[in-house]
């Protein structure tokens, strides 16, 4: 048996080029995947799954770069901010006019000051612009059980401010590009530590467990499996950590990769 973690953004789909539901032949390769007994786990910066994707294709998932993990059907880790946390990151995002996304297994939550730059950016991943009044919970931070936070800037000078600001050991992945925003969670917990948790938990060595990714959130995954694939469209430091470099997610490159590797 082995055990594979996929990203999403930039591996399985890409929004910004129009792929928003996985491709016949990615279909098709999840499929004999399983039916030979191995397990196929979701591991993204998301806290749930996009409308693209349908639960009943995975074992397993590990949202929010880390903080919840899901395996079938049984919740192993859900790692929420307090509320002074959240009050903290509010903070500081209002003081450099940034939009603000509360992300949680149980839905998502977006600050009322500027929401339009927060909506924005979830358009840009994929976010049906006709749904934005029925998919966000009450903002009210007493209910809020968030693994994931998302700030959005105006501009990138902004944006490191705003991350010098919050604490040092929490574990913000920035982005300095189309949307400029960073991603915040709690520390201690990983993309990487959780997969290997999860490969631990099901009882499978590291030399079972493989990954595919584009992002530098992924990086750690990659060097921690036994065998970490990259896609195409990866940065070269990304495709550096990989031990096998496939064709880009627009190619077909994670079917492509699951056929070679796998001899589906």
């Amino acid at each position: 048996m082995k055990i594979a973690f996929v990203d999403i953004d930039g591996t399985i789909l890409n929004y910004p080029s129009g792929l928003n539901r996985p491709t016949e032949n990615c279909l098709d390769a999840f499929r004999a995947f399983r039916d030979k007994g191995n397990l196929l786990i979701i591991a993204t910066s998301r806290s749930k799954l996009p409308v693209g994707l349908n639960k009943e294709m995975f074992d397993g998932f590990v949202f929010s770069n880390g903080q919840y993990v899901e395996f079938h059907n049984e919740i192993l880790l859900n790692n929420c901010f307090t509320k002074d946390q959240l009050l903290l990151q509010k903070s500081v995002i209002e003081k450099y006019n940034a939009g603000l996304i509360f992300s949680g297994v149980i839905g998502q939550w977006v600050n009322p000051s500027r929401k339009d730059l927060a909506i924005d950016h979830m358009v840009h991943f994929g976010l049906d612009i006709s749904l934005v009044d029925q998919i966000f919970l009450p903002f009210n931070l007493d209910q809020i059980q968030c693994t994931a936070t998302t700030g959005v800037f105006d501009d990138a000078e902004s944006m490191w401010n705003a991350k010098a600001e919050l604490p040092e050991d929490w574990i913000i992945h920035a982005y300095d590009e189309a949307s400029i925003r960073m991603d915040m969670h709690l520390p201690g917990v990983t993309k990487g530590s959780s997969c290997m948790f999860l490969t631990d938990y099901v009882g499978l060595k590291r030399e079972d467990s493989y990954a595919f990714g584009d992002g530098m959130n992924d990086i750690e995954m990659l060097d921690l499996v036994g065998y970490g694939i990259a896609m195409g469209n990866a940065t070269e430091e990304v495709k550096i950590s990989a031990d096998f470099v496939t064709s880009s997610v627009d190619e077909d490159g994670l079917a492509k990769a699951f056929v070679e590797l796998f001899n589906l």
